[in-house]
C-alpha cells in the first residue's frame, strides 16, 4: 500500500501508506488546507506485503530431537510450534494472545469422513457436482475394513488398519507429527470455522454486537485481522509443506484403496467405471480450500464496506467544524480509514491456500482467486496503489474545479467533493483486486456445507414419500425445562415464546437459511413431569436423554451428542434485566454479548476423578473453572454455530467453552478477540476479589453454605 503521501491525499493514516517520490505530489502541495486532506510529516512506510507472514519457519519447525529417542529406537518427532510466531504489524496482537495453545490438525480429521460422504453423493463443499465416477453404496463399509479382509490378491496385503484409520493416522501420527502444529486456540478456532464453511462472525451477530459503531472500531478491526492471522498461519512455509505432505500421504493411501476397489469390482463382474480416488480427494480438498478462502475474503470485504460507510459519515461531521484538519477527531478518522485500507489489502494478498505440489493438482493457466496466482509475490512488491491514487486524485480535483468554475490547483471545499476524493482510494483498491485475485465469479459466499447436507437429506426423504405420508425424520434438539421456582404459567409461556424466537434469530446473509429454518425443531421435555429430582435435574436429564436418543421414537429426530436445558440461570437470562447489564461508555463491553442464553449439555460427559491439590499451591485460586460437561450459549447461536459445528464434528462443547471462559457469566458468544476480552477479565477480577471476601466471611458463619458457593464458582455460575 502506500505511506507518506503528504498533505494532498484525503485522510491518510500515519501507518498505512508506503513512501512516494516527492515530485509525484509537488503539484498538489498547496491544496491541503481547503481539501480535507490529512497532514502528516512523520508517516511510517508500511507496504501491503508487510501484512503477509514473515517468510520463515515457525518458531520450532518440525525436526528430530536427537537427544530423545522413541521406543522404536528412532529419533522422536517434535511437533511444529507456531506459538511464538509474531505475525505482521496488523496481526501481531492475535499472535501474542495465544494463551491457550492446542495441537491443530492441519487437515481437519472430519474432512476424511466428509470425503466419504462426497464420494457417495458427488456433491462438493462448494455445492457443485463432480464429473468423476462415484462409490457404490455397498462399497462404503470397505473403507472401514482392512483390505486384507476383502480385497483380491495382490491387494489383500496384511493390513491391520482400514482406509479411514490410515488417513486419520496420517493427520495425527505420533511417530512423525507432521500433520499437527501447536498454535493458539484463538487462531485455530477461526481456522476451524472457515474449514466448515462458517463465517468468522455471522452478519446478524456483527450487527447485534454493533460492530459498525465507531465506538467499537478497535474490536471490529481485530475481528477482521483475526482472519488474516489464520492465513498467515496457513501460508507459513513450514505449515504449507506439512499440509501438502499430509495430503499427499493420504492421497497415496487412497490410491492403494482405489486399486483394491477396482480389482474387487472386476472380480465381482461389476460394470461400474473405475474409481479415481486420488482425483476425487484432490477435487474435494480443492473445494474445501475454495470455500475457506472465498468465505473469508467475501466476509472481510462485506464488513469493511459497512465500516467504511459509518466511518465516512463521521468524516462529514468532522469537516463541518472549524479547524477540522488539525483536530484530534480528524487524526482518529485518518487512522481508521487507513486501517480499513490495510485490512482490505491484507485480505487481497493473504487469503490464499496454494496447492502447488499437491498430488493430482493441475496448475491453472490463469489466476484462481484464493488458490492460484504465480505472480502474487511480485505483485505485492510492485503494488501500484500509490501511483494510481495520485493520478486519479489529481484528475478528480481538476474535474471538480472545472465543474465548479474554480481555477488553480486548489480543491473545492464541499462535503460531496471531499467524500468523492476520499472514495478514490477504495475505487483504486477495487480496480487492482482483479489483477491480484482475478475475476470473482460470485460475490456471494457459497451455501454453507452443513445447510447443503441438511437440505439434500430432506429433499431425498421427501421424494420417496407416498401421498399423504409425512417425513419421519427431523433435524432437532431435545430441550429440558429444569426451572420452576418463581415462574407463573403466563411467565413461562412468554419465556418459551421469547426463547424460541431468539433461537431462530439467525441467517442474515446466509444462503438458503430460510429454507432450512422451518426444519430445525425443538422437542420439549418437562423435568417436573418426568419426576426428576429438582436438585439434580441436569444429571437426571442426561440419563433420560441417553435412553431416548436411540429409541425408535427419537433416534431420527434429535441430535445425539448434546441437548439443551433451561435451568434457573437460563430462565433468569430471559426474564430478569439483571442478566443484561448496560455497558458503560468506557467499558468496551458489547451489548450483543449479554443476552438470553440456554444451557447446552454434553450427553456423554463423565466427570474425571478430582486430582489432589497441594495445600501450598499458591496458584490454585487463579486456575480457570474446568469443563464440567455444560456450556452456556447465547440463544441465537444454537442453530447457527453450536449445532452445525457439533454436527460437522469440527468442534465439541469443551472446545467452545474455551471461548466462554473469560465471559463474566461464562457464556459462549462466538469467537473472541483481545480487546473484547480485556473488559471481561477486569470484571472477573473485581468479582473474584469480592467473592473471595464473601466466601471468607461465610467460612466463619456458615461453612456448608461457603462450600456451596465455592461449588457454584467452580461451575461458572458465580
Amino acid at each position: 500500500m502506500a505511506a507518506r503521501i503528504s498533505r494532498q491525499l484525503p485522510l491518510l493514516s500515519r501507518r498505512g501508506w508506503a513512501s512516494l517520490p516527492s515530485h509525484a505530489t509537488s503539484r498538489l502541495v498547496n491544496t491541503s488546507a481547503r481539501s480535507g486532506l490529512v497532514t502528516s510529516r512523520n508517516t511510517r512506510n508500511i507496504a501491503p506485503w508487510t501484512c503477509r507472514a514473515t517468510q520463515a519457519s515457525v518458531a520450532v519447525p518440525l525436526r528430530y530431537a536427537h537427544t530423545d529417542a522413541s521406543s522404536s529406537g528412532k529419533p522422536k518427532a517434535v511437533i511444529a510450534d507456531a506459538t511464538t510466531f509474531k505475525g505482521s504489524n496488523v496481526t501481531e496482537k492475535h499472535w501474542t494472545s495465544q494463551n491457550l495453545p492446542v495441537a491443530d490438525p492441519l487437515i481437519e480429521p472430519q474432512a476424511v469422513l466428509h470425503f466419504l460422504e462426497f464420494i457417495t453423493s458427488g456433491i462438493l463443499p462448494n455445492g457443485k457436482k463432480t464429473d468423476l465416477p462415484l462409490l457404490n453404496p455397498e462399497e462404503f463399509p470397505l473403507f472401514l475394513t482392512p483390505s486384507s479382509q476383502w480385497a483380491p490378491a495382490p491387494f489383500n496385503k496384511d493390513d491391520t488398519l482400514s482406509s479411514v484409520q490410515k488417513a486419520m493416522k496420517r493427520i495425527t501420527d505420533a511417530e512423525e507429527l507432521t500433520g499437527l502444529c501447536l498454535v493458539g486456540q484463538n487462531i485455530q478456532f477461526i481456522k476451524n470455522r472457515l474449514w466448515g464453511g462458517l463465517a468468522p462472525v455471522p452478519a446478524s451477530r456483527w450487527h447485534e454486537k454493533d460492530l459498525n459503531n465507531p465506538d467499537n472500531f478497535t474490536i471490529a478491526h481485530e475481528y477482521l485481522t483475526s482472519v488474516i492471522a489464520v492465513f498467515e498461519y496457513l501460508n507459513n512455509p513450514q505449515i504449507k509443506t506439512n499440509m501438502r505432505d499430509t495430503f499427499n500421504k493420504i492421497s497415496r493411501d487412497f490410491g492403494e484403496m482405489q486399486d483394491a476397489l477396482n480389482a474387487q469390482r472386476k472380480a465381482a463382474g461389476s460394470v461400474s467405471p473405475d474409481l479415481n480416488l486420488t482425483a476425487l480427494w484432490e477435487e474435494y480438498i480443492r473445494s474445501v480450500y475454495e470455500v475457506m478462502t472465498s468465505t473469508a475474503h467475501n466476509w472481510i470485504l462485506s464488513r469493511v464496506t459497512e465500516l467504511r460507510a459509518r466511518t465516512l459519515d463521521s468524516f462529514s461531521e468532522i469537516t463541518a467544524k472549524p479547524n477540522a484538519e488539525e483536530s484530534p477527531e480528524m487524526a482518529i478518522f485518518s487512522q481508521r480509514w487507513s486501517e480499513l485500507l490495510s485490512v482490505t489489502s491484507g485480505a487481497d494478498f493473504n487469503i490464499w491456500i496454494s496447492m502447488e505440489g499437491y498430488n493430482g493438482f493441475k496448475t491453472p493457466t490463469s489466476i484462481v482467486a484464493g488458490l492460484h496466482n504465480p505472480n502474487l509475490q511480485s505483485q505485492s512488491t510492485n503494488y501500484p496503489f500509490s501511483e494510481l491514487l495520485l493520478e486519479r486524485l489529481g484528475r478528480c480535483i481538476q474535474r471538480q474545479n472545472k465543474e465548479a468554475g474554480v481555477s488553480g490547483e486548489g480543491a473545492i471545499d464541499t462535503d460531496a467533493a471531499r467524500r468523492e476524493r476520499l472514495s478514490i482510494s477504495t475505487l483504486v483498491q477495487d480496480e487492482l483486486r482483479e489483477k491480484i485475485r482475478g475475476t470473482n465469479p460470485s460475490p456471494k459466499p457459497p451455501v454453507q456445507p452443513w445447510i447443503q447436507q441438511h437440505l439434500r437429506a430432506y429433499e431425498a426423504l421427501s421424494r420417496n414419500l407416498q401421498p399423504g405420508q409425512e417425513v419421519d425424520f427431523g433435524f432437532g434438539l431435545a430441550i429440558y425445562r429444569a426451572a420452576y421456582r418463581n415462574v407463573s404459567d403466563e411467565q413461562w409461556a412468554k419465556l418459551k415464546q421469547d426463547l424460541e424466537s431468539h433461537l431462530s434469530a439467525w441467517g442474515e446473509e446466509v444462503e438458503r437459511a430460510d429454507e432450512l429454518k422451518p426444519l430445525l425443531k425443538l422437542h420439549w421435555f418437562d423435568c417436573k413431569e418426568l419426576g426428576f429430582d429438582a436438585a439434580n435435574s441436569i444429571t437426571e436429564a442426561r440419563s433420560h436423554f441417553q435412553k431416548i436418543r436411540t429409541s425408535e421414537e427419537w433416534s431420527r429426530k434429535i441430535a445425539p451428542s448434546f441437548f439443551l436445558a433451561i435451568d434457573p440461570m437460563s430462565k433468569g437470562s430471559y426474564i430478569d434485566e439483571a442478566f443484561h447489564p448496560t455497558p458503560a461508555p468506557n467499558e468496551n463491553l458489547l451489548q450483543g454479548d449479554f443476552q438470553g442464553h440456554v444451557l447446552a449439555v454434553d450427553a456423554d460427559f463423565e466427570a474425571p476423578a478430582p486430582a489432589p491439590t497441594p495445600a501450598n499451591d499458591a496458584n490454585k485460586d487463579a486456575e480457570p473453572a474446568k469443563y464440567n460437561g455444560q456450556l452456556r450459549v447465547l440463544g441465537n447461536l444454537v442453530w447457527s454455530e453450536v449445532y452445525p459445528m457439533l454436527m460437522l464434528q469440527s468442534a465439541n462443547l469443551e472446545t467452545l467453552s474455551m471461548r466462554a471462559r473469560d465471559h463474566p457469566m461464562k457464556v459462549y458468544t462466538g469467537p473472541t478477540v483481545p480487546s473484547q476480552v480485556v473488559p471481561w477479565k477486569e470484571r472477573n477480577e473485581m468479582k473474584g476479589w469480592m467473592m473471595d471476601s464473601f466466601v471468607d466471611y461465610l467460612k466463619e458463619k456458615n461453612p456448608d453454605l461457603a462450600g456451596k458457593v465455592e461449588g457454584f464458582r467452580g461451575q461458572g455460575i458465580l
